[in-house]
């Protein structure tokens, strides 16, 4: 019999999370599966947990049921670890969920995943803090670092476009560089990706491959607002690749540098890293469970 902990976020699903647990945590015993829940508490807690019931040796999966930001916690707390990640959605996005053809119930997912296989997942590093998805630096970093956990809680992707709205019309777009091989690139929104897919289901990066030992940069140069509007419905369109004022190519590192203050963001949260800070690869890999 499998064994495994299933940690979650009480809060997330817009605070659905303890019904959707208990729903999981029968699915998989349905399955032959022993599994232990382990709510958490507040940020940052989930990344512990992780760390704790990995390094008891008594469980092989740790099941993770949550947004992307939950997700991305429990994988830091099993890097360099032989206990895979079973990634199940419980946010408002889900994008790494998505990303994996999965199924958007998490009852439905846990399913896929107790037959599942296990897949090699590089993982990103921004400064010193990892990330499975992508980092990025400008417009929509700000956003997240505006928006409260409570807002996402109760309107879900509504809070993220009423937020976007506000940011768009008042934010500086400061400019600042890519520096890659020693060579400085000016930018004001660029995107490090370790997934193909964006925000809700928006294609950024086409060649990003988690199982790739590389990232996909995507730095948009264009200055002001209504750049950074025309980049926005591109990309929606699907042909933001093709804009003068784009640059895409692959990298296994670089640097931004530019304000101090300049805000970050990592799988859809806040960054608390400073410029200049160095995007590029952890050394440990992570397992992670496929459908």
């Amino acid at each position: 019999m499998p064994s495994a902990a299933l940690i979650y976020n009480p809060m997330s699903g817009r605070r659905r999370g303890t019904e959707a647990a208990g729903a999981v945590l029968r699915a998989l015993g349905e399955l032959d599966w022993r599994v232990e829940g382990y709510p958490t508490q507040g940020p940052g807690m989930a990344g512990d947990l992780a760390r704790e019931v990995a390094d008891s040796g008594a469980v092989e999966v740790v099941f993770a049921l949550g947004g992307d930001g939950t997700l991305r916690e429990v994988a830091c707390g099993l890097l360099g670890r032989p206990v895979a990640l079973g990634p199940l959605p419980g946010g408002t996005s889900n994008v790494l969920v998505r990303s994996l053809g999965l199924p958007s119930n998490p009852v439905a997912t846990a399913r896929r995943l107790a037959v599942g296989a296990r897949r090699r997942w590089h993982v990103g590093l921004c400064g010193s803090t990892p990330f499975l998805m992508m980092a990025s630096a400008g417009y929509d970093a700000e956003v997240v670092r505006r928006m409260d956990g409570d807002q996402k809680a109760r309107w879900g992707e509504l809070a993220v476009v009423v937020s976007g709205i506000g940011v768009w019309w008042r934010f500086p777009y400061p400019r600042f560089e890519v520096v890659i091989d020693g060579e400085a690139h000016p930018s004001h929104f660029a995107v490090v990706s370790n997934l193909r897919l964006y925000g809700h289901a928006f294609v950024m990066a086409p060649a990003a491959e988690p199982e790739a030992e590389r990232l996909e940069l995507v730095n948009h140069f264009g200055p002001g607002r209504f750049a950074a509007l025309g980049f926005a419905r591109d990309l929606v369109l699907g042909r933001h690749l093709k804009r003068r004022d784009v640059q895409h190519r692959s990298v296994t590192s670089l640097e931004l540098v530019g304000p101090a203050d300049l805000p970050l963001q990592i799988d859809g949260d806040r960054c608390d890293e400073k410029l200049p800070v160095r995007i590029g690869l952890a050394d440990d890999p992570l397992e992670i469970l496929v459908g």
